[in-house]
């Protein structure tokens, strides 16, 4: 479709990937929105065709099984996540389903997602859409599926598009096909969590600092976890966040790995890595570890203790 091209050490102004870790759940219905206010932390009654959500669903003790973003098209909502924690989730989403006037669909035939970035993919934008969105989680939708903007670290697109946008989007062949391991580290620069079949529901959203950024409704009614979410906020009880971690070192890193942390002269279990991406000889990671970890620390893996990751600055505050 595109042509591919190996990383260089300076990324592209201009580049596309395609997401094929995500998965896109189509939530049809005259109740569903009804359905999914009570089953998830974001309040979908604000959901618009111009504004997405980001939002979790969790089990009755609150811990998240899935991380996702809401996207209205035509009749539908769209959820937007990853496809390990996705098949995880279905199962407890549908539960309830049978007593409301609510489906599910899942037509990877119909739907693809891809994100990138630059002043080329938006002339794309503007000819699939008659329009660039360009605050965060703006949205613009038609025939040729949705378009989201996200303002973290950097601006940058996500495309849900039908089988029709697809084609038209394969028209432009110069634009360049990057590896998803880009859209990877956006995304852990941004602070944002995902989960896999490795680390869903093993954490409460304020592990993974869904309330940062807006992934957690407080004033919305009753939802699945609702009670413990909001225990936990009011509360102050919970003792962990979610941090970047960088390496000068190029490693494979997979979800669900132990960090571990200095303690003295030996070592202790510093947290859980939810993402990882290697990049141009860097590591990235997203990890749930102490929420009063500094600046600066160090952390190393216990599969891997030669490989050292420097704690990073969070581009939003945990207060």
């Amino acid at each position: 479709m595109i042509d591919s091209i190996d990383f260089a050490d300076d990324i592209p102004a201009d580049f596309i990937c395609q997401l094929d870790d995500l998965n896109i759940l189509n939530v049809s219905g005259e109740e569903r929105i009804k359905y999914l206010q009570g089953q998830v932390t974001a309040d979908m009654s604000k959901l618009t065709a111009h504004e997405a959500l980001l939002g979790c669903h969790c089990d009755f003790k609150g811990k998240a099984w899935n991380i996702f973003y809401a996207l209205e098209h035509n009749d539908s909502v769209l959820l937007i996540s990853h496809r390990e924690s996705a098949a995880t989730s279905l199962p407890e989403l549908k539960k309830y389903g049978v007593f409301a006037k609510v489906d599910f669909s899942q037509d990877t035939q119909q739907w693809a997602c891809f994100g990138g970035r630059g002043p080329q993919l938006e002339t794309i934008i503007s000819e699939l859409f008659a329009d660039v969105p360009f605050e965060h989680q703006q949205t613009f939708s038609n025939e040729n599926g949705v378009v989201m903007a996200l303002s973290s670290p950097e601006p940058r697109f996500m495309l849900v598009l039908t089988a029709k946008g697809q084609a038209k989007l394969a028209e432009h062949a110069n634009l360049p096909l990057l590896s998803n391991k880009l859209w990877e580290v956006l995304d852990i620069q941004a602070g944002i969590a995902q989960l896999n079949a490795a680390t869903s529901n093993e954490f409460v959203p304020q592990m993974m600092n869904l309330q940062a950024i807006n992934g957690i409704n407080f004033s919305k009614g009753c939802y699945m976890g609702q009670e413990v979410v909001a225990r936990t906020k009011f509360l102050g009880k919970n003792k962990r966040a979610a941090f970047i971690l960088k390496s000068s070192h190029g490693v494979h890193v997979t979800p669900g790995e132990i960090l571990e942390a200095p303690a003295g002269d030996n070592w202790r279990r510093g947290g859980t890595v939810l993402r990882a991406a290697d990049l141009n000889k860097e590591t990235w990671l997203l990890a749930v570890v102490a929420n009063d970890t500094e600046i600066g620390s160090k952390m190393r893996l216990k599969e891997q203790p030669e490989t050292v990751f420097t704690v990073q600055s969070l581009p939003y505050s945990l207060e």
